[in-house]
């Protein structure tokens, strides 16, 4: 939705938005009893005993204090061209008098201690820069896509010099938006860290629908402790494949020197990338299973199935993310039954004779075999969509929706009521961004009321919100849940021919 200025002012003139900007006055001060971080750094050993006022008592360091202390007697500083500046910091490194503290080029602190910097740098700078205090860059990016701020592109995981130098150029592009709308630099926190997650609602699903892939994920010594007392209202963030999708499954390998799978996770949020967190690529997840026997990886080794996997043939480096096949999950199954586990209630990838592979070489296969008895189904008939019907976009360009539903087909002035298009298969986020992209196009040239994506995974319904499509709304069913009475009467009422009124 657009930034609605009524209701902002209705939430800052509260005593919930008085007390949130409050919150956000900008202090250079940082407590020592809340920001002491240990440290046995040799170099600081001199000035443990003295008054410094970065010093929070015997054998700790104020870190907030010493990086406000370092910043502000730097006469670097430029107002109108603080991305310099922020660059010739992580150039030139930190130094206290001939010892250097954080060396010169070092990209990964800069990215993954960027909540301690960002609070110091908003505390002496607040014009410049904001707080990065999310604890994933997802809620950001939900925010910035609920409030149309663009935000700049991503880096690659792994140019970590461009994702050090990221930080400013996400405070360019919310300081527009702060500009725009007359924030102070206290109504902007308040806003991204109270009135923003409130009002983009509750994006997490009260249940969990039907896995559509396992994924494999490892945890190392430092985790260990969590896994083992991990229980059934368990939540966390794991390293993982950004192709996750709510629903999917989770396989918690346990590295060296345990070696074995853990436990069964669920994911409960779609994967995404954050630049700020060092391993890139997160998913969220939930709903544990301990196995108390556990599958050891010289038993995936030996297993008929397990010993052709690639990953178990390079010794389960680069496990996590690692996609794992329908007939892979099913063996692992079959592995905790043979050492007597009841899997009645672990999670299981449910298929139809529909989605065989062999039956599907193409989209046109889709077409055939899916989504047109699918529309049967929902009460349509042939006589009431168009395929590939010529649309003209732009100076002499045509292009060919592959169905439109009460479509008028007059030269220049096309028009239908919905859009379908039709893919062979959507696996990774990237290929339905592209779908959505292309059938947004169709939808917005002939003023349609909704479109859909299908392909042989399900489809993705899209309906406008305040008049605007947004990639992440969307409704998505695999062929299997369609299948469900109560599901497939939903469908009629909300794509089907009952559902748009046609005659």
């Amino acid at each position: 939705m657009q930034f609605n200025k009524y209701i902002w002012d209705l939430y800052k003139h509260s005593e919930t938005g008085k007390k949130a900007i409050e919150t956000w006055i900008p202090s250079a001060d940082f407590p020592e009893s809340e920001f002491a971080l240990d440290t046995d750094k040799s170099i600081f050993k001199k000035f443990l005993n003295s008054k410094n006022n970065y010093i929070a008592g015997e054998g700790k360091i104020n870190w907030y204090r010493f990086l406000a202390d370092y910043f502000t007697k730097k006469d670097n500083f430029t107002r109108n061209n603080y991305h310099k500046s922020y660059r010739h910091w992580i150039l030139e490194g930190i130094n206290l008098g001939n010892q250097e503290i954080i060396k010169s080029n070092n990209y990964q602190l800069w990215v993954v201690d960027i909540s301690l910097i960002s609070r110091v740098l908003y505390g002496l700078y607040p014009d410049n820069f904001f707080p990065y205090v999310f604890d994933d860059f997802n809620l950001l990016n939900k925010i910035a896509i609920e409030f149309e701020i663009p935000l700049p592109k991503i880096p690659l995981k792994k140019d970590w010099e461009k994702r050090a130098f990221y930080y400013p150029e996400l405070c360019e592009a919310l300081n527009e938006f702060k500009s725009l709308h007359g924030f102070s630099p206290q109504e902007l926190c308040a806003f991204l860290y109270d009135f923003a997650p409130n009002n983009i609602g509750n994006q997490e699903n009260d249940e969990i629908p039907f896995p559509s892939k396992a994924w494999f994920v490892g945890g190392n010594k430092v985790d260990f402790e969590y896994l083992d007392n991990a229980g059934k209202n368990s939540r966390s963030h794991w390293q993982g494949n950004p192709d996750a999708r709510i629903g999917d499954i989770i396989v918690m390998y346990c590295l060296s020197p345990r070696s074995y799978i853990h436990s069964i996770w669920r994911v409960f949020e779609d994967g995404f990338v954050d630049p700020f967190f060092y391993y890139y690529n997160m998913i969220k997840i939930c709903d544990p299973i301990l196995i108390d026997k556990k599958i050891a990886k010289r038993e995936l080794e030996e297993n008929a199935i397990w010993s052709k996997n690639p990953l178990v043939r390079k010794n389960l480096q680069g496990i996590n993310g690692y996609p794992i096949q329908y007939s892979e999950y099913l063996e692992i199954l079959s592995m905790l039954e043979s050492k007597g586990v009841n899997t009645q209630d672990y999670p299981v990838i449910q298929k139809t004779n529909r989605l065989e592979a062999a039956e599907l070489y193409d989209e046109r296969d889709v077409e055939i075999k899916l989504i047109e008895p699918f529309l049967k189904l929902i009460e349509y008939t042939p006589d009431d969509w168009k395929r590939q019907m010529p649309v003209k976009i732009g100076t002499g360009v045509r292009y060919y929706p592959d169905y439109c539903f009460a479509a008028i087909a007059n030269r220049g002035e096309e028009t239908a009521k919905m859009v379908l298009e039709a893919k062979f298969e959507i696996k990774t986020q990237k290929a339905l961004r592209e779908a959505y992209f292309q059938a947004k196009s169709y939808a917005l040239r002939l003023q349609a009321d909704k479109f859909v994506i299908a392909s042989k995974e399900g489809i993705w319904i899209y309906e406008p919100d305040n008049s605007t499509y947004k990639f992440e709304k969307y409704q998505h069913y695999n062929w299997l849940e369609i299948e469900n009475p109560d599901v497939l009467y939903k469908l009629k009422m909300t794509i089907g021919k009952a559902g748009l009124c046609i005659n």
